[in-house]
């Protein structure tokens, strides 16, 4: 910390937003994970592509790929 403080102090605010957007970067996978998953189990329950697109926000090109390496 002591170093980040010797810096120009516009980097490193930069530098100390690093983590930040890592965190962030990692919740919306997790998130994006979780709306595949959930995906998964609505078209194995029969929801047409277009609920299924509306109700977990994913475009139903993205939905379409999920079936197809559910088919694989």
């Amino acid at each position: 910390m002591q170093e980040v403080n010797k810096l120009d102090p516009e980097l490193a605010s930069k530098i100390m937003e690093l983590p930040i957007s890592y965190e962030e970067k990692g919740k919306e996978i997790g998130r994006n994970e979780e709306k595949r998953k959930i995906a998964q189990k609505m078209i194995k329950e029969g929801f047409q592509l277009n609920t299924i697109a509306k109700i977990i926000e994913l475009p139903v090109e993205e939905i379409k790929l999920i079936m197809e390496k559910g088919n694989d």
